[in-house]
């Protein structure tokens, strides 16, 4: 019988600088192509290794070994290789250097204000174009256009961002998932790893060390 491959993760590690709590994220060399995300503070991202693509809501930028970039915090984008040997990075993340990374149409912020306030994951796109007073194609269209991400992706985030807010807490990850409106734990850490290359549990146990 022949081995399954070992999976690849990220591994992930809480510091401080200047007393404030510093998320670092690594991957070592591996065709790494995270959904698309945002987070809560600013990236700064350093390339190791390799060659990888950012996509951003209104454009793309290559980047390469020795290359430092800022993905500002609230953006939605996306990490993809450029070949089979994929791409090493190490990524911090910093308070936000402003109070909003970027402004969007009225329009796509009430559609992101519906989903923060929907109790569960079901994004049912139809109530929220009839909230919104425009048609379910237009909705999607424009939302997509302003932020680089589709309705139920973008409902995901939110409650990925909700899972890591309480599992700094030190919330069991069990009760982390269903209190973020995902179905179990099984849940969570397929989405959870999905979106940042780690499982929830990792995530904690970082912020369990730096305390």
């Amino acid at each position: 019988m022949r081995a399954r491959p070992a999976l690849v993760r990220t591994a992930f590690a809480v510091g401080r600088e200047a007393g404030v709590p510093v998320e670092t994220i690594a991957g070592k060399r591996h065709a790494w192509c995270f959904r698309p995300h945002f987070h809560a503070g600013d990236e700064i991202v350093h390339v190791l290794a390799g060659r990888a693509r950012l996509r951003l809501p209104h454009g793309c930028r290559d980047v390469a070994a020795g290359d430092t970039l800022v993905v500002p915090a609230g953006v939605v984008h996306r990490f993809e290789p450029l070949d089979r040997q994929g791409w090493a990075f190490v990524s911090r993340f910093v308070p936000a250097s402003r109070a909003a990374a970027r402004e969007t149409t009225m329009l796509a912020a009430r559609a992101a204000t519906l989903l923060a306030q929907r109790p569960s994951l079901r994004t049912d796109v139809a109530a929220l174009a009839r909230d919104c007073a425009v048609s379910e194609g237009h909705l999607s269209r424009a939302f997509h256009r302003e932020t680089g991400s589709s309705l139920h992706n973008f409902h995901m985030l939110l409650a990925l961002q909700q899972a890591k807010t309480l599992l700094r807490r030190q919330v069991p990850v069990v009760e982390a998932a269903l209190s973020s409106g995902f179905h179990d734990q099984a849940h969570l850490n397929r989405e959870f790893v999905r979106t940042y290359g780690m499982t929830p549990a990792v995530f904690r146990g970082g912020w369990t060390a730096a305390a």
